[in-house]
């Protein structure tokens, strides 16, 4: 049964829950245009929501202000949760008690979609491997869509797609909780690090909720692993679907890297680190991710393996913003975009790049994770840290080894790290935390951050 007639059937009266960041807005109104009655419902009031409800369409009855289970007697055939509202709240739970489905926007969505679908989850590198499948896709001349958590609602893809159509999903923990039926054809787990765990009991749920993307899949898909990354690779044990793996230094996986080479177990060359523009080691293992993920795609579709065209398009990929972007050098220092790295992993990976000596800005607010593990992974790449963020106490006592600087904004921790570096430094701004306590998401952070380096280079901002 297709994700139009199951609506109709069953899916008369909805409640939505949590309005904030793209989805919600995006479920109601996907739902409104099919003629299916809509409350939705967030804690926030009126005046908070605001640029959120000038978004939605009207026929959607909107309910503010505390999320009582009375809610419910107005008798909902489903509840579509947003992946920033937790799955424990009482609202969902007495859901789930009077029987009523209760899923999120990538389920809903996958009852639309048509095609061949990825999905990619993973702590980190997410982002950049949805997007770098999408690029070389594209340059294969493929129909293909990205969304998910990306930054495009799935559910806005719904009704786009054919047969003959590839929906590259990124997928984070939040999202895979909710899900049901949802069956990727091709799933990646990239690695499995702490993270989260302000909202997970601890690393076993966090796994849990990840290995979900593969719990549907069949023998015919295929689940592609970091053969270097434990909770990987016991996963991948987990899965019923044909295993690939990649690895930075094995030669036992599928594809692996040598000498700035990425070859093929069954011999021959994938593509060379050097063709690429983007930053780092990190990034050589999500291109092979990439590859092995297109490389899957091609292979159920019945297209061409054409190496040296995946190569190019490699090549071309030119990385994502607030992802170790560079955003330019002045005074002998270059400032790099770290703000995506939310946490410890990102950044000990992103020092890892780093050149030379650096200054780091630091902070926001945590999310659980093991910092001690940053603090003893700094070494002698940092010269000093710029603390910015609620979390500037708890950083400033656990870095007591280090020349500290505390920023109250994203232009004073600037200052302060021109102030701290010398020529031929790296400025880099890679929080380890979420944003929530300054900015609406790191993509707003790291907006910030150019915008003081724009001001720094245009002389508008001040340094002696």
């Amino acid at each position: 049964m297709d994700g139009t007639r199951l609506l109709q059937r069953n899916m008369h009266k909805v409640l939505v829950v949590g309005l904030g960041y793209r989805t919600g807005v995006a479920v109601s109104n996907f739902l409104t245009g099919r003629r299916v009655s809509v409350v939705a419902s967030d804690r926030k009031g009126e005046r908070e929501l605001a640029d959120v409800l000038v978004k939605l369409d009207p026929a959607v009855r909107v309910v503010t202000g505390e999320q009582k289970s009375s809610l419910l007697d107005e008798g909902f055939d489903a509840v579509i949760l947003s992946p920033g509202v937790p799955a424990g709240i009482p609202l969902i739970a007495e859901a789930r008690r009077r029987k009523i489905p209760v899923m999120g926007e990538i389920e809903l969505a996958y009852r639309y979609l048509k095609g061949t679908i990825v999905g990619i989850t993973g702590t980190d590198g997410k982002s950049t491997v949805t997007a770098m499948i999408g690029h070389i896709l594209y340059a294969l001349c493929v129909d293909v869509r990205v969304g998910g958590n990306i930054g495009i609602p799935l559910i806005t893809l719904a009704g786009t797609t054919t047969a003959h159509s590839v929906v590259v999903a990124e997928l984070s923990s939040f999202q895979l909780e909710t899900i049901m039926s949802f069956r990727p054809h091709v799933a990646l787990l990239l690695n499995v690090a702490p993270d989260h765990l302000d909202r997970y009991d601890g690393m076993e749920d966090y796994f849990e909720a990840k290995m979900k993307i593969t719990m549907n899949q069949r023998a015919e898909d295929t689940f592609i692993y970091n053969l270097d990354d434990a909770m990987a690779v016991r996963g991948a044990r987990m899965s019923k679907a044909r295993h690939e793996s990649f690895s930075m230094t094995s030669a036992d996986a599928d594809m692996f890297h040598r000498d700035g080479v990425v070859l093929l177990k069954e011999g021959g060359e994938a593509f060379r680190a050097d063709g690429m523009k983007i930053l780092g080691l990190h990034n050589v293992q999500n291109a092979m991710a990439a590859v092995l993920a297109v490389r899957a795609v091609l292979r159920k579709t019945r297209m061409t393996l054409d190496y040296k065209r995946i190569a190019a398009a490699i090549g071309s990929f030119p990385g994502l913003s607030h992802r170790l972007e560079r955003l330019g050098i002045y005074q002998g220092r270059e400032f790099v975009n770290d703000s995506k790295a939310t946490t410890v992993n990102a950044v000990m990976t992103a020092l890892k790049s780093l050149p030379g000596k650096g200054v780091l800005i630091l902070g926001g607010r945590t999310k659980g994770d093991d910092y001690a593990r940053l603090a003893s992974g700094l070494n002698d790449r940092i010269r000093a840290l710029v603390l910015i963020g609620e979390s500037r106490p708890f950083f400033s006592k656990l870095f007591t080894g280090y020349r500290q600087a505390l920023a109250e904004n994203m232009d004073e921790a600037v200052v302060m790290a021109m102030r701290e570096s010398k020529k031929g430094d790296t400025i880099l701004l890679s929080p380890a935390c979420a944003s929530f306590d300054m900015y609406a998401d790191y993509e707003e952070r790291g907006e910030r951050f150019r915008d003081s380096f724009h001001r720094l280079e245009s002389g508008a901002l001040l340094w002696t």
